[in-house]
Order: structure tokens, then C-alpha cells, then sequence
């Protein structure tokens, strides 16, 4: 268990960054950047209390947790390796990513076991000098250490039992020894790892402190190392076989508390950045002795406080940040030319405290932030890199944080990106104009008013103080429309309180909430987070009943249950998953929650959730057996496998020929992986079957299997699937990039996994290594039934065949198209079609199917395409059930487009059948999941009707395809257009055309490169 007392863990928690306590100060002066105080009080990414860690055990619960592919609360610290391939981050979202510093590319991603609340938030982290390792910790019940590969960020070796919580980490230069810094009085602890970290031993640390370690750096020949604390002291320690022997240590003499710490590339100096002051320390690296401080511009900032330090691998510059910034209130790095001799440089970045810094033998520089952002700066200062938050940004909102008086609709910024919708509707499931009724938090009411609630520690009703724990501060607050319920939004809690001051309920807040409101109904708390989620909490017990998640890109959406049933945007049922720990030594799983999409897949269920009041009497209202079990147990017993590649690695590998894979495949012992799939560029590639591969056991539930590829020289993106009788795994992903080829080369091996960027017909007696195009064209404007008519859909179908019709002889060596319309496309000619491609298509060709007309999903969900001989009360045995267009799609062995256009207004319902209705949500994110690899391009998304009308001559959104092929999409003027070229013109146009009331979506699976689909007109 942890030694650290419970008034040392608040302290951690509370002021884990090197934030000086004054920025508060200056709060109260410029309130818009509440950034800041985001760090200072340290509390994103989960809070059950303040008080310790969570045990975790083996049998922890399965959580949701959110995965945007980037951190969702702030990154505490970052790494690389020596020759600046690699990062690495770490944050309090208890994830570990590590990237491709070339590329930006997310390469892996490490999940420590982790409970409730604070256990698993990582503080700390450092990559071994040749990349293959890095180590990192922060919040556990044991202290521990993960040593973790970086290719597939699995557990190589877990250092545990230490006495405090690890808050620095760095390896030797040689990469044989890592020095842990301690909180508390523990100071640090030094191990020597084998050569690939597999085990280590501890030596003799050092021990001779009164407060926490703050950083620890080697000097370059490895024999010292420095380390900063917060009792004011700089340490200087000889590295020895036995350990570290002490051979100094000096305060600043005044210049502040010693914060991070970068050595002069000649090991001569020092740079000490400080958590208190806005200066920089250069000490002799023998004595300790202050060589020299480095003060910023007189230019006015917000904050002081220049805490993370970096020094250029030429010498000649020292970087410095922290939570300086500049009067307009951006993060900056600054960098002092000539070790100091001349004024410093600012450069802004950031929105948010500057958390790390790393220097790269090419000039350049890492930097991390608690936005939670990183980024690289090119040896000039200019931006060379940069990944930013993904998360809506729910500060500053208060006016316009929004609630409609039942609580199934909120606004919560001024207009969303696209132009949509500034509101979300829960019984639409869909984004909507705010009203103008809807009420924004109330600071008063009746004779009931909230005081002193804004960054404040002591908020009060009517007068009455309010006992908050230690050091937790209001951030919003909302008095309920009749006075009698006031709502207190925390940085560790949700409180609510009646008109007498009275605690009625807290629930710990998952992240830190910016805003709270409550519906004038008086049934429902809502908070918005830092984590970019937006809560419903039941008035009445304060338990959370409904989570929104909208991404920033302002197209992608998923809500859900605590239970996990979920509604989902197109494209969005990836934005949340669920994480399974294998003990406290076993990286944790992650299962997307699209990897249960049938049986938690329940738009209907997340419709009624705020009507209804609860979960519970939601799920009761649906139909018997129509959900499964809820909660994270039910989820543990329908687990699909897991699979990684062992071998090999990335940084090592070229392409060409033959390769073998060792690939982990880890199952349940009751579901065993039954097939291994791969796509190679989004294309499938047939593999053996599991019994006919060599393979070895790792343990009780894994194996690793050899297995073949035969790629071409280009660059290729394989991934792989393994599949039990539960579903199929989570991708298992590797880039191998291309040696050196020539231009023919390139053109010949583009006839398996690539397409040429231009093409041209090919002299007499080659062989033409163009691909085929096939398309089929499905549009019914006239029914059987007379009540569905529609008025363009055929000729939505006509109009882009003959366009593709005129593409053959130039990309494409021949165009063959089955086009099916009206009473040529009975149930029975659609089967047919379907047949067709699947038979024609090789995996040189690209298939595109197009549907025009109506659909409809039955009561369980399932989609049907409505042929031209329908009868909807006999949808079963006329309609053509998505399962087909599925299987079709999804075994085309080249590549794969599907266009759906069937969200068209008619008389569908008023035939009689009232359990149909439309939502094609769930069509459009099976097939664009990554182990299908169809590109769906959809007119519409979710509920939305896709408008057709006389004065286009087309559907809007086949008008928008067809301008964009014949030359509007080229904005560039390349001469070709991309299906990501298409996407954005589509996208942009249809909702023009429609006035904001279609929203076209486009979503490509992971692994499929941009390609052309025809070529334009230079």
C-alpha cells in the first residue's frame, strides 16, 4: 500500500505541475485563461477521491474510457529516443502513446492496469536511448514502474513495491541504468536493467530529502547525475557500480525552487528551470555555483513561472517554458542564443502549461503540453509539428452552456464546426438549433443566491459557507429555477446542496467540470468537462445516467449508458471503448465499443434514457430479451481477441519480397481465435488458416503464429484481425515503409497494393497494369407501391454511370457498369448485381456500389434496401436485407466504395408498418470498420432525409458528387481527384445546397491510403 499520507496524496494531486501558486492571483485579473488553474489543481482525468490510490486487482471491472487517438487530459510528461525517431507521452487520461516524430502517426499505445479515480494516471516517463524501451509510473497502490515495449506497448518488466509516488523518471545515455525520482521524502532509487530490461536490480539510491524529487538529468559521459527538489536543493550525484555516492548539493540562493534540469552538451553547466520564478539557473556542473541567470523580456505575462528546460545539442541555445506566457496569454518557449548572451526569443504555442521539453541531435525540440497537446519546433523556432487537443473546449461557456427545461437538449458554444447545429438533441439523437427559452446557469433564484463560487474555495448560499474538502475549489455553480436546489461544480466533485446550505449529495467528478446546469424540471444536474464529455446526473441521488462525448471536428458523436449501451455517429463508436486489466504486471485491453455493436448498439434505449428518468426504466420499456446484460462483467464474457505483431519492428525493416510476422493472438479460454484476417492498404489478403501456421505458446491463452506475406516494394499498411465465435479483435497495426525504387518499379508494383498517381494507356504489346472499375448503379424513383415514390434516384444512378463511363482509357483500362433502375431493379435483379461484382472484381480493380431509393430498419434494427418490388409488410422476404450488400462489399478483393443514398422523405411509415423507421448509423459504421475496409461515402447522417429536388436535376448529394468528379474537387489543380478530395467537396456542397439541413458523411477505415478515382482536367 502506499506510504504516502493522505495529506501528502491531496498535495500531489493538487499541485502535481510546476505551476507557482501566485497564477491564481492573476486569475482573478484575466479569468479567460483558467488553463492555469486547470494544473494547478491538478484534477483531469478522474477523481473518486484525493485521499490515495485505488487497490487494483486482477478482477477489476471492465470501465469505459474515452480514445480519440490523442491524450484527453494533460500530458505530464514526454520523451524520445536519442536519435529523435520516437516520442513518447504520458498523461493523466492513463494512457502512454508513443509516436512517430517524422509523421505525428500514433504507433502505439500503453493502458497501465488501473481502478477508479486516480490509480492509473501516469506522472512520469522516459525512453531508453535506443527506443526498444521506456519506462513510466505514476498513481498505483504499489508504487510500480513499468518498463514497456515500444512497439506494441505491452509490460516487459514492472518495478513495484516502491515507498511513494515516482514523479521523474531518466535513463542513463547508455540506457543500462534509470534513476526514479520519489515524492514525499523518499528521494531516488536507481536500477540496472539487463540489456533488454527484462529484469533489474536496484542500487543505492539517495535518500537525503525533505520533499519531493523534481527532475533528475545524466550528464553526457554518464558518470553524474543532478537532481532538483522541492525542499530547494540541487544535487549532484556520482554514478558508481554500487549506485550514487553524493558529491554536492546548493540552493539557488534565492532565485526560486529548482524545477527541471538540462546538461550542457559538454557537461560543463547546468540549466535549472524553476517552479517559482520566471528566471533560469546555469550552474557549474562541479561545484553547483550559479554561473549565470536567464531572465525573460520585460514584456508583460501572465503567469511566472519557467520550470522545463532544454538545451540544443550544438550548445549554443537554452530553452526554457513552463506556465510563462505572453500578454495575449499564449504558452511560450523561450530561447536564449549564444548560452544566454543575447535577449531571448518567444515563441508561443500553447494554450496551456508547457509540461516537457526534449532537444533532438537534428536542432529541433519536443515540447508537451497540458492542453493536453505536443509538438515540434524546427531548429529555426518554426512549427514543424503539431498534435492538439481533440476536445471541445467547454470553458469560458457559461452564458451559453444552455438547457432545455425537460433536460433532453443543450447548447454549449456558439456554432459548431459545419455550421449544424449549436445544440444537441438526446431524443433525436441529432444536432439541433438551441431555443431561445432554454436556461443558462442561474447564480440566483427566488430568494436563494450562490456567492463567491468562481475559483474560490469557500462558495456559500445565502451566506452560509460551504465545508469543501481540502484543497478542492468551486469552478460553477446553478441555482434551480424555484431556489430550492443549488448545484456546485468542483474540481474533485458534483455537490448539490438545498436553499439552507444543506449537502443533499456529491458524486467525484471525472474530470475537471467547466460548466453545470440544472433543468427547470428538477430532475437533472448537467456538467460539462474538461475531458470533453457532457453528464447527465439524476437530481434526485446524484447518479450519472447519460454521458455525451461530441468530437471537436464537429462531425463525430457517441453518447452512452454507465451499463454501455450506446448510440453512436457515423464514424463516432470508436470514440469510446472499453478497457479490461489482466492484472497489476499485464498491460490492460481496449475494445472499442464497436467491437459490441450487436448486442449494445441501442439508439432506441438512449432516446428515452431522459424522458423515461433513469437507465433502468428506459431498458425496462424496451421489449424482453431486446438488450444484453449490462455493465463491465457482461462485457468480460463476450470478449473477441486480442492480436499484436511480436516482429517486426518498424524502426528496422524494409520492405521487398517475402516477409514473416510474429503475431500474438490472445483469446478467452472459452472462445478461441477461430480465423486471422489481414488487409494490406485496405485491401483483403488471404491468409492460411491458424492450424496450418507454425506456432508457439506464450501462455495459457496466447500464441504466437508465423505468418507470410509477399508485399511489392511500395509502402504498405498491414493490419490484422483475429476472430472468435464473440467477434473480431482490434486492429494490430504495421507501417513498413519503401527502400529507394525507381519509377517503373513503383508502376509495376501498384498493380497489388497501390494505384498510380496519373495514368496513361500503354504502348502496343505492353501489358496494361491499369485497374478495371466496376460499378453497380442501383436507383428506383418508381415503386410498386405508390405511396414511396421518389423523383431522382434513378436518375442519380443513370447520371454517375455514364459519367464513369467516360473515365475508361484513362485511369482505368475499362469501365464496366451494371446499372439496375426502376423495374429493372427487383429484388431478385439487385441479388444478381451483387453476384456480379463479387464475381468480376480482382484485387487490381476497384468496385463501387451505388444505391438509390429508400431503406428502412425492422424493429430489431436491421437494414433493408427497398427494391422496386417491395411489400413492406413483408420486408423479410422483399427487401433486401443489409447482410447481402455486406458480404459483398466486404469480400471484393480490390477496392471497395459504397454510396448510400437512401435517407429520401416519402411515405415509407404510412403504409402501415409503424415499428420501420430510418437510421442507416449502423450500416455506415460496419462497413467502414477497419477488419471490412469499405470507404462508405453516406448523403446523409443518422436520421436525416436527404433532399432531392427539380432545380438540381439530381439528389443534392449525387449533384455534389458529380460536380466534384468533373473537376470542382481538385482544388489544388493536380489533375486528379482523391477520394479524401471528393469527401470535402461533398461535404461542404450538400449542406450548402440544403441550407445546413443535410449533412453528408465520409468515412474511410484505418489502413486505406488516399487514392484517385479520376483523373481532371489540369
Amino acid at each position: 500500500m502506499l506510504s504516502t499520507s493522505a495529506s501528502s496524496s491531496r498535495k500531489f494531486l493538487a499541485n502535481p505541475s510546476p505551476i507557482p501558486t501566485t497564477v491564481l492571483g492573476i486569475r482573478a485579473v484575466l479569468r479567460q485563461f483558467t488553463w492555469a488553474l486547470f494544473c494547478i489543481l491538478g484534477s483531469s482525468g478522474g477523481f473518486s477521491s484525493a485521499t490515495g490510490a485505488t487497490t487494483q486487482a486482477t478482477g477489476t471491472t471492465p470501465s469505459l474510457r474515452i480514445e480519440t487517438g490523442t491524450h484527453v487530459a494533460p500530458i505530464r510528461a514526454a520523451s524520445m529516443d536519442r536519435d529523435g525517431r520516437y516520442a513518447v507521452t504520458a498523461s493523466e487520461d492513463k494512457t502512454a502513446r508513443v509516436w512517430d516524430v517524422a509523421s505525428g502517426s500514433p504507433l502505439s499505445v500503453f493502458r497501465p492496469p488501473s481502478g477508479p479515480g486516480n490509480d492509473g494516471k501516469l506522472y512520469a516517463v522516459a525512453m531508453a536511448p535506443d527506443g526498444a524501451v521506456f519506462a513510466t509510473a505514476g498513481w498505483s497502490s504499489s508504487n510500480d514502474v513499468y518498463l514497456v515495449r515500444r512497439s506494441d506497448g505491452q509490460i516487459i518488466h514492472r518495478i513495484t513495491g516502491l515507498p511513494d509516488v515516482v514523479t521523474h523518471l531518466s535513463f542513463s545515455r547508455d540506457g543500462r541504468m534509470l534513476v526514479a525520482g520519489l515524492w514525499g521524502r523518499q528521494g531516488v532509487r536507481v536500477f540496472q536493467g539487463t540489456d533488454s530490461w527484462g529484469s533489474a536490480r536496484e542500487l543505492q539510491g539517495g535518500s537525503d530529502f525533505s520533499d519531493e524529487v523534481n527532475a533528475s538529468v545524466w550528464s553526457p559521459d554518464d558518470k553524474t547525475i543532478v537532481v532538483s527538489s522541492a525542499d530547494g536543493f540541487v544535487r549532484a550525484y556520482e554514478a558508481t557500480p554500487k549506485g550514487l555516492k553524493l558529491l554536492s548539493r546548493s540552493t539557488l540562493a534565492g532565485m526560486g525552487v529548482p524545477f527541471g534540469l538540462a546538461f550542457s552538451p559538454d557537461g560543463q553547466t547546468v540549466a535549472v528551470g524553476t517552479s517559482d520564478q520566471e528566471s533560469v539557473v546555469l550552474l557549474d556542473a562541479k561545484t553547483l555555483k550559479v554561473r549565470k541567470v536567464l531572465s525573460p523580456p520585460a514584456m508583460g505575462s501572465i503567469a511566472r513561472s519557467l520550470s522545463v528546460v532544454a538545451w540544443s545539442t550544438d550548445g549554443k541555445s537554452v530553452y526554457a517554458a513552463g506556465s510563462w506566457a505572453n500578454d495575449k496569454g499564449r504558452f511560450a518557449i523561450l530561447v536564449w542564443p549564444d548560452t544566454g548572451q543575447s535577449e531571448p526569443t518567444v515563441i508561443p504555442v500553447a494554450r496551456n502549461t508547457i509540461t516537457a521539453l526534449h532537444a533532438t541531435r537534428d536542432g529541433s525540440l519536443l515540447y508537451a503540453t497540458a492542453d493536453p497537446a505536443w509538438g515540434i519546433l524546427a531548429a529555426n523556432g518554426q512549427s514543424q509539428l503539431t498534435i492538439g487537443s481533440s476536445l471541445l473546449d467547454f470553458r469560458n461557456q457559461r452564458s451559453r452552456f444552455r438547457l432545455a427545461a425537460d433536460g433532453s437538449a443543450l447548447a454549449f458554444q456558439d456554432a459548431r464546426p459545419g455550421n449544424t447545429g449549436d445544440a444537441f438533441d438526446t431524443r433525436q439523437l441529432a444536432w439541433v438549433k438551441a431555443v431561445k427559452d432554454w436556461q443558462a446557469p442561474r447564480t440566483s433564484a427566488g430568494k436563494t443566491m450562490v456567492d463567491n463560487w468562481f475559483e474560490r474555495q469557500q462558495p456559500s448560499i445565502n451566506g452560509k459557507g460551504l465545508g469543501l474538502d481540502a484543497n478542492e475549489w468551486s469552478l460553477a455553480a446553478s441555482v434551480s429555477r424555484d431556489g430550492n436546489r443549488i448545484a456546485i461544480a468542483t474540481n474533485f466533485q458534483i455537490r448539490l446542496y438545498d436553499r439552507n446550505g444543506h449537502a443533499l449529495w456529491k458524486t467525484a467528478a471525472p474530470a475537471t467540470p467547466w460548466q453545470v446546469n440544472t433543468s427547470d424540471d428538477g430532475r437533472w444536474v448537467v456538467a460539462a468537462f474538461s475531458d470533453g464529455t457532457l453528464r447527465w446526473y439524476r437530481q434526485q441521488d446524484g447518479s450519472e445516467q447519460l454521458v455525451f462525448f461530441p468530437q471537436a471536428d464537429g462531425r463525430r458523436w457517441v453518447m452512452w449508458v454507465p451499463g454501455g449501451y450506446f448510440a453512436a455517429s457515423p464514424g463516432g463508436e470508436n470514440l469510446v471503448g472499453w478497457q479490461v486489466d489482466r492484472g497489476s504486471a499485464q498491460a490492460a485491453d481496449f475494445y472499442p465499443v464497436s467491437r459490441f455493436r450487436t448486442e449494445y448498439y441501442r439508439p432506441e434505449l438512449i432516446r428515452e434514457v431522459i424522458g423515461k428518468g433513469s437507465t433502468d426504466a428506459a431498458l425496462a420499456a424496451l421489449p424482453a430479451g431486446a438488450a444484453a446484460p449490462p455493465g463491465g462483467q457482461a462485457i468480460r464474457e463476450r470478449l473477441p481477441p486480442t492480436v499484436r505483431i511480436v516482429s517486426p519492428d518498424t524502426s528496422n525493416w524494409a520492405v521487398g519480397g517475402n516477409i514473416k510476422l510474429q503475431v500474438a493472438v490472445r483469446a478467452p479460454a472459452d472462445a478461441p481465435p477461430t480465423i486471422l484476417r489481414a488487409r494490406i492498404n485496405g485491401q483483403p489478403v488471404a491468409l492460411p488458416a491458424l492450424s496450418a501456421l507454425r506456432s508457439s505458446r506464450s501462455d495459457a491463452n496466447e500464441s504466437i503464429y508465423e505468418v507470410p506475406f509477399s508485399l511489392s516494394g511500395l509502402d504498405a499498411q498491414i493490419l490484422l484481425f483475429a476472430e472468435n465465435k464473440h467477434g473480431v479483435s482490434p486492429e494490430a497495426t504495421l507501417t513498413l515503409k519503401k527502400p529507394p525504387v525507381t519509377a517503373k518499379e513503383a508502376v509495376a508494383a501498384s498493380n497489388n497494393i497501390g494505384m498510380p498517381a496519373a495514368a496513361s494507356a500503354p504502348a502496343t504489346g505492353s501489358v496494361d497494369l491499369r485497374p478495371a472499375l466496376y460499378i453497380l448503379a442501383i436507383g428506383i424513383s418508381k415503386y410498386q407501391d405508390p405511396s414511396i415514390q421518389l423523383e431522382f434516384a434513378a436518375k442519380d444512378s443513370t447520371d454517375l454511370s455514364n459519367f464513369f463511363r467516360t473515365q475508361e482509357g484513362g485511369l482505368y483500362r475499362k469501365v464496366s457498369v451494371r446499372l439496375l433502375t426502376d423495374h429493372s431493379a427487383k429484388r431478385d435483379d439487385v441479388l444478381d448485381g451483387l453476384e456480379w461484382i463479387r464475381r468480376e472484381l480482382t484485387a487490381r480493380d476497384v468496385g463501387m456500389v451505388f444505391i438509390a431509393g429508400h431503406g428502412v430498419n425492422d424493429a430489431d434494427g436491421t437494414y433493408y434496401f427497398l427494391p422496386q418490388d417491395v411489400n413492406v409488410k413483408a420486408l423479410k422476404r422483399t427487401g433486401v436485407i443489409f447482410s447481402e450488400i455486406r458480404n459483398t462489399l466486404v469480400s471484393l478483393p480490390g477496392k471497395a466504395m459504397f454510396f448510400i443514398d437512401t435517407c429520401h422523405a416519402g411515405n415509407v411509415l404510412g403504409t402501415g408498418a409503424r415499428s420501420l423507421r430510418l437510421d442507416t448509423t449502423a450500416v455506415i459504421n460496419e462497413l467502414s470498420s477497419a477488419d471490412n475496409g469499405v470507404i462508405v461515402f453516406a448523403a446523409a447522417t443518422g436520421r436525416q432525409y436527404a433532399q432531392e429536388s427539380p432545380d438540381w436535376g439530381n439528389g443534392a448529394f449525387t449533384k455534389a458528387i458529380l460536380e466534384g468528379l468533373r473537376g470542382k474537387a481538385d482544388y489544388n489543380k493536380s489533375g486528379r481527384i482523391t477520394h479524401k478530395m471528393l469527401d470535402l467537396y461533398v461535404s461542404e456542397r450538400v449542406k450548402s445546397l440544403t441550407e445546413g439541413a443535410q449533412s453528408p458523411v465520409t468515412i474511410v477505415p484505418s489502413g486505406v491510403p488516399d487514392f484517385p478515382l479520376v483523373l481532371g482536367q489540369r
